[in-house]
């Protein structure tokens, strides 16, 4: 009987892994196209987004990153911002954006930003890493600015972030980077990563010694958002009209009285991007993501976040030296084993002593497991900074009670001979 009953245990654990396998993949026959507009709203949420979104306290603004909002400016009144904002001594610039083909109809334009970017002493320009084939990595490639935007010797760092995302019109939700990436022998590492190197290199160091390939990204804050986030006002940034305010052409192309103290660029990380029109532009789709410290969690209708923040966030978590660690793929399944196994162990237990109280009572175990499991989840990130993806864990409880029955209910007696006339049995009249 005891060998009978671990037996039980074992082929039950098999056979709920097994439905849980065959659910996974329903969605590729399209049997559940009823449930879409429920599985779209939670899809792009993970459990430990609450944290993120309305958990943690909010940080004091981080003084050592700043951010200028390019918005919709001509290369020509970029040139100008460059050499506004490159006279107060920056630590770096990083530029979070490209610069394609020459512009035939502004010569001038282009020659004025190309000669602002080489009078840059520590430049960052961006990188973009091209898939051509996800099958064959031998054909991706680095794309940059035109030749005439990248200064000799410029450094240059990747701008891709992860989102899951197949198309521009997809959910864009960015949770992790991609610390480096190697083309064709050439090591580029993340943007954020780079820019932290010019006034930290140690920390900077010190990251990348962690020798993960992708990391979770710490958000803390963002930028002025009018309610997109809880956490606005992370970092300081400044619109376009705010370097270029008082801007004369007839005074040798300088800007003469822009409305920023100098204080905030004198050695600091400064990064060029595009943050909408206006600083709160929350409308505009260019560069903007879903992050998880968006106020709405489920069913997101704005993105919350502009890519360069993101970047700031990188840069800003390497600098506190403030990481997240996870668990891996291998650690999230074993965790997901043993539950399963702790539970057909216990419930098996109910079914076969106490069978009339078998549904309310595993009901119940499910509840108080699911919400404790996603309280340790969210207690574990706030108090050691580790994410715990108990996906599949939960998957697991939930299924558990059920799946179990149809084990003992079904496929048990199916395979014994007894089940099988018992079912088939006709009762004589």
């Amino acid at each position: 009987m005891f060998k009978k009953f671990w037996l039980d245990v074992i082929l039950g654990t098999l056979f709920i892994f097994a439905i849980m396998f065959v659910i996974s993949n329903m969605t590729a026959f399209k049997l559940f196209d009823i449930f879409d507009p429920i599985g779209e709203a939670f899809s792009d949420m993970e459990m430990t987004d609450v944290y993120f979104s309305k958990i943690q306290e909010a940080p004091s603004p981080d003084e050592r990153i700043v951010l200028v909002n390019i918005a919709d400016r001509s290369r020509f009144e970029i040139g100008m911002m460059l050499d506004s904002i490159n006279q107060h001594d920056p630590a770096v610039i990083g530029m979070d954006t490209f610069f394609s083909l020459p512009h035939d109809a502004d010569s001038i334009g282009d020659a004025v930003l190309s000669s602002a970017l080489a009078r840059v002493e520590n430049l960052v320009m961006a990188s973009k890493l091209e898939v051509v084939d996800e099958n064959d990595p031998s054909m991706d490639y680095l794309a940059y600015s035109w030749p005439l935007f990248m200064p000799e010797g410029v450094n240059t760092a990747l701008v891709n972030l992860a989102t899951g995302a197949a198309s521009q019109e997809d959910l864009k939700m960015c949770r992790e980077f991609a610390v480096n990436e190697t083309v064709d022998g050439i090591d580029e590492w993340a943007f954020g990563v780079k820019l932290a190197t010019f006034l930290e290199p140690e920390k900077a160091q010190k990251f990348v010694e962690r020798g993960r390939d992708t990391e979770v990204v710490n958000y803390r804050g963002n930028i002025i958002d009018y309610g997109a986030t809880d956490f606005g006002n992370m970092f300081y940034a400044l619109d376009d009209i705010d370097v270029l305010s008082g801007f004369n052409p007839t005074h040798g192309y300088e800007v003469i009285a822009p409305n920023y103290i100098p204080s905030l660029i004198t050695g600091k990380i400064v990064i060029f991007c595009y943050l909408g029109s206006e600083l709160g532009d929350r409308e505009s789709l260019e560069d903007h993501f879903f992050t998880p410290i968006n106020s709405k969690y489920i069913g997101r209708a704005f993105p919350d976040m502009y890519g360069g923040v993101i970047h700031a966030n990188i840069a800003a978590m390497i600098l506190n030296e403030d990481y997240i660690n996870q668990l891996t793929s291998a650690q999230a399944i074993l965790i997901a084993i043993l539950i399963c196994f702790l539970n057909v162990t216990l419930f098996s237990y109910i079914y076969k002593k106490i069978p009339k109280w078998y549904d309310g009572v595993t009901k119940l175990i499910q509840l108080i497991e699911f919400f404790g499991l996603v309280f340790v989840m969210i207690w574990v990130l706030d108090t050691y900074s580790l994410k715990l993806d108990l996906t599949i864990s939960l998957f697991v409880v939930a299924l558990v009670g059920d799946t179990l029955e149809v084990y003992y209910g079904l496929v048990k007696n199916s395979l014994t001979r007894s089940g099988r006339k018992e079912l088939f049995r006709v009762s004589k009249i």
